[in-house]
């Protein structure tokens, strides 16, 4: 179904204080108190066959996790996916940890993170999901290892 590539983490780069522990779809995204805005337009194809926008609120931070430099992100997030061309929208509480290893440039999502590929790295295999467990990703963001599911294929539930 889905081939994790090279950058495949681009988009969780992007949002890498959005990625893991997203609870179910909701209605509306629940508060995030001090949260800065997120919001990132795709255009159709670049993800999902359609154009999209994912929106919401970042408390997120950026800490050390330890003296040799490695990092972990974690903080509440709330987004909000949607179908620019139908108006569809689904809203997931996406809160860290991120954990980023400072010797190895291991990225290591626990939880449940949004994770896209767009069309500049796969033409042949977009997708924007949301998945559950721990996800790895090496310096070049080439999948490194799994242990979890694929929780919504976004394209599909919003298509």
């Amino acid at each position: 179904m889905f081939r994790i590539m090279r950058p495949v983490a681009l988009l969780a780069a992007a949002l890498a204080s959005c990625l893991v522990a997203a609870q179910p779809a909701q209605a509306a995204p629940p508060a995030v108190p001090n949260g800065e805005p997120i919001e990132i337009l795709s255009s159709a194809g670049e993800y999902c066959p359609f154009p999209l926008r994912i929106s919401g609120e970042s408390a997120a931070v950026v800490r050390p996790g330890s003296p040799n430099g490695d990092l972990i992100i974690t903080g509440a997030v709330a987004v909000t996916v949607t179908n620019l061309a139908t108006g569809e929208s689904r809203s997931y509480n996406v809160s860290g940890p991120t954990f980023v290893d400072a010797q190895t440039g291991l990225q290591v999502f626990r939880g449940t993170a949004l994770i896209g590929q767009p069309v500049s790295v796969n033409a042949e295999d977009t997708f924007l999901i949301i998945t559950r467990g721990q996800w790895m990703f090496d310096p070049t963001t080439t999948a490194h290892s799994f242990r979890g599911r694929i929780a919504h294929d976004v394209c599909a539930e919003l298509g």
